[in-house]
């Protein structure tokens, strides 16, 4: 009577071929969704290092806007200047450029003679998300008393 109690054990251990299919499909589909993640991390951090880039040309262009002389600081009538050509190159490879962004600013008078608002624009091209721009604005007082 042995025999037949070890026998209906013995099938009962271990898995089912149906078994370790399905959890092989699981587990699939489970690398599928997580690869499909790190594709979009990888683009959205190329995009934000474009925002970042695009943010520091900005603050670079407003710090040079506010270094400059009152008499020196000239309205551009409220509208934009003809942009500038600002190249970000891959520092791998000092002659390729990742990205080309665009800089172009307006001064106005917000009140005659003392306080002038800065606007510095920077626009670049992404693939798939054309006509990104970073905006950054400011103002500037007539602190020489000019």
């Amino acid at each position: 009577m042995a025999g037949p109690v070890r026998r209906a054990s013995r099938a009962r251990g271990g898995f089912t071929l149906l078994e370790v299919s399905i959890a092989i499909a699981v587990f699939a589909i489970g690398m599928l969704g997580l690869s499909a993640m790190q594709l979009h991390a990888m683009r959205s951090s190329g995009s934000g290092r474009h925002s970042t880039q695009a943010a520091a040309i900005a603050q670079s262009q407003m710090e040079q806007l506010q270094r400059l002389r009152w008499t020196d600081l000239t309205t551009t009538g409220g509208a934009f200047t003809a942009p500038t050509s600002v190249s970000n190159l891959v520092q791998a490879a000092a002659t390729e450029t990742e990205m080309a962004y665009q800089v172009a600013w307006r001064v106005t008078d917000v009140q005659v003679g003392w306080p002038r608002s800065l606007d510095v624009r920077v626009s670049w091209d992404e693939p798939n998300r054309p006509n990104r721009s970073v905006v950054l604005s400011s103002l500037r007082f007539n602190r020489e008393g000019l």
